[in-house]
């Protein structure tokens, strides 16, 4: 699989040792962000601003590449601001609590839930799984306690079992979990009291501008030709008459193009609606999850299609047996190098590595619990 990372970095105002990092999109290993891309970019950042603002939107991701991001953040002898624009959903809230000073807009949000993962194999590799599950649970509430307000109670309602909790601004500023709401500073032109001061002409005028003449001549019939012509629209017609009786034409051809449109968004709606139903049969999803699978599937059905074919389902009892396959122990790239550590192939054979995620993942997979002791 090729490793794509979209991960992006604006550094701006410099001058005055500030900086912005953002974290747009899901967390992983083959996702938007991970932390090898993150580390980077972070540390460069430092070397050269005292101060960084991270900007988060995310609906989260791999709790082992979310922790170790927030553990960086958390070592950092520099001042860190995290803002949360949008949402900081699941693993993102926690790297959000990896600021020293914790703010949100208005209208965004936090949620928690529990973490959740799946396995194939033996009880023993079952059981492996939930134990992981349990000790990745209980760190998420070591640091929701230590970074909020919030009461034991309370913190361990946020991991009940196919549940999302979703925390607006005003209750996580009342929770502790964010230091500061920001609110827009744009408003509106005019203000009530503004309003009453004005004449009928006057508040026409603050609206609509100043009153067109009532005027058809040819040289406003030009002008409509020309701004058609801009938009890919060619008329013939000259006269008013004309002109008029051509857009009629433009207007019904106009409502036909709703009309396909209208059927293309049935099918989206439907293709979008299979996909979640063939999930849900499979195990990937449960019900509980259904409809905000539903919602991404119609908002971008691709990227939908493409997460849930990476998640494992149900195991198949079909008695089919598959042909045997050369054990990963075996492979070439390991031989004579039984010993290795994940630092080592890090160190002497990067570009064996990166070989390893599609000719022996699950060997790469022992590297990395060997590593993190998982």
């Amino acid at each position: 699989m090729k490793h794509t990372n979209k991960f992006t970095c604006e550094v701006v105002n410099q001058a005055d040792n500030n900086a912005e990092i953002h974290i747009y999109g899901y967390i992983g290993k083959y996702e938007d962000i991970d932390y090898k891309g993150f580390q980077n970019i972070f540390r460069q950042t430092l070397s050269k601003n005292k101060e960084v603002i991270i900007r988060i939107h995310s609906g989260g991701g791999s709790v082992y590449e979310g922790l170790a991001i927030y553990d960086l953040m958390r070592s950092s002898d520099s001042h860190i601001t995290t803002i949360v624009e949008g949402m900081a959903a699941s693993m993102a809230s926690v790297i959000a609590l990896g600021g020293d000073e914790i703010q949100m807009t208005e209208n965004a949000f936090f949620m928690m839930h529990a973490p959740s993962g799946g396995a194939w194999g033996d009880k023993a590799t079952v059981k492996s799984m939930a134990d992981q599950l349990e000790q990745c649970e209980n760190r998420l509430f070591s640091i929701y306690k230590e970074r909020t307000k919030a009461e034991d109670s309370e913190i361990t309602s946020w991991f009940t079992p196919n549940q999302d909790t979703w925390l607006d601004a005003e209750n996580c500023g009342r929770l502790a979990i964010c230091d500061q709401i920001i609110k827009p500073v744009k408003k509106r032109q005019f203000e009530t009291t503004d309003m009453e001061a004005k004449t009928e002409e006057d508040l026409f005028a603050a609206y609509a501008g100043e009153l067109p003449k009532n005027k058809q001549n040819k040289n406003m019939n030009e002008e409509i030709i020309n701004l058609l012509k801009q938009a890919g629209i060619s008329l013939k017609a000259t006269s008013e008459a004309e002109i008029i009786q051509e857009l009629s034409i433009v207007a019904e051809k106009a409502n036909k193009a709703d009309e396909v449109s209208a059927k293309l968004q049935g099918i989206t709606e439907t293709n979008a609606k299979n996909l979640v139903e063939n999930a849900l049969k499979a195990g990937k999803i449960t019900a509980a999850e259904k409809e905000e699978w539903l919602q991404d599937a119609k908002d971008n059905y691709e990227l939908t299609a493409k997460a849930l074919d990476r998640m494992a389902g149900k195991p198949s009892f079909d008695g089919v047996k598959k042909p045997p396959r050369e054990p990963e122990a075996n492979h070439e790239l390991l031989k004579g190098r039984e010993g290795w550590t994940l630092d080592d192939w890090r160190e002497k054979d990067p570009k064996a590595l990166t070989r390893m995620e599609n000719e022996a993942p699950e060997e790469l997979e022992k590297l990395y619990n060997q590593k993190f002791n998982k």
